[in-house]
């Protein structure tokens, strides 16, 4: 019996633990403690998170709902990377007319999201990642693009930094540079992804435009640090980048851990093609398996009612 199947989108990788399916002992309300084991890379299997489902039998012309966890143990609303991994382990194991291309939804807690396999045996998938808001500096509406100045502990050169904050399923801050690399975001990422203007965190792209298609983005997540892509991350840069008239409506977006195609449609919706497969699948030890049942929430005992 299998309990978990792991998968990776550019480098990013995920843990898909079907609660039909093997026994990891996650409950039906995974814990975060239990979530941040099976994460771990020394002490569990490892992976940037957790995705529990399908929460509901899979069936075609019906939304099929799951939870995403970040590595950290905390929900996750949206992940482009993950929704592809999703996809592909779906039409693998449950419905074969989603591998030829028939679209389907996926129901997660940032919002429904279509998919469709456009090529199952080389793992390309693309995903409508909705309508991108813009938020004003005080985070209470649509401001469309436009930049806002940000104090930044530390001073030094980035003692200011100019940043677009928007959500899309999850936050993202955009920040717009000449040049990126790792050491900027580890720099530059942390102060920004849990300055006092983000009281639930956001997660940080620094983009450099290379040309009117083509963006080169490195990422910065609150949740599990500096990672080599982000699905939803690549469709935060290029709606930005976009909204200012920077690039057109088809961009590639080129990060570390590869390439993903963005299209930023007329009505304003993203939508995100790129690769994902598998890698491994796995069983996990009774010691392992006990360790995970001990970090499940204890349910409140009921009270009896004196009469």
């Amino acid at each position: 019996m299998v309990d978990f199947v792991k998968y990776q989108a550019l480098g990013n990788d995920y843990l898909i633990v079907d609660p039909r399916y093997g026994d990891t002992d996650l409950g039906p309300e995974p814990a975060p403690e239990a979530v941040r084991l099976l994460c771990d890379r020394h002490h569990g299997v490892g992976a940037d998170g957790l995705i529990f489902g399908p929460l509901e039998p899979a069936k075609p012309d019906t939304p099929v709902s799951l939870r995403i966890f970040n590595a950290d143990g905390s929900e996750c609303g949206m992940s482009g990377n993950g929704l592809r991994m999703f996809a592909l382990y779906l039409a693998e194991r449950y419905v074969e007319q989603w591998r030829a291309g028939r679209p389907f939804t996926v129901r997660t807690r940032g919002g429904d999201a279509e998919v469709r396999i456009v090529d199952f045996v080389s793992g390309l998938v693309r995903v409508d990642m909705g309508l991108p808001h813009f938020t004003s500096a005080e985070g209470n509406g649509d401001s469309g693009a436009a930049g806002v100045a940000v104090p930044v502990a530390g001073g030094g050169p980035d003692e200011v930094v100019t940043v677009t904050d928007l959500h899309l399923g999850v936050p993202h801050t955009v920040v717009f540079r000449d040049r990126i690399d790792g050491e900027l975001a580890q720099r530059l990422g942390p102060a920004l992804a849990w300055h006092p203007r983000y009281p639930e965190g956001t997660n940080v792209e620094f983009v450099r435009i290379h040309d009117d298609h083509t963006l080169d983005t490195v990422l910065w997540e609150r949740a599990a640090g500096h990672v080599p892509a982000s699905g939803s991350g690549a469709c935060a840069a290029a709606a930005v980048a976009y909204a200012r008239g920077l690039v057109g409506r088809d961009v590639r977006v080129r990060m570390p851990g590869g390439e993903a195609d963005v299209i930023v449609a007329r009505d304003g919706r993203v939508s995100l093609t790129g690769t994902a497969r598998e890698v491994m699948r796995g069983c996990l030890s009774p010691s392992l398996r006990s360790e995970l049942t001990g970090r499940r929430p204890v349910p409140e005992l009921s009270r009896r009612r004196d009469a």
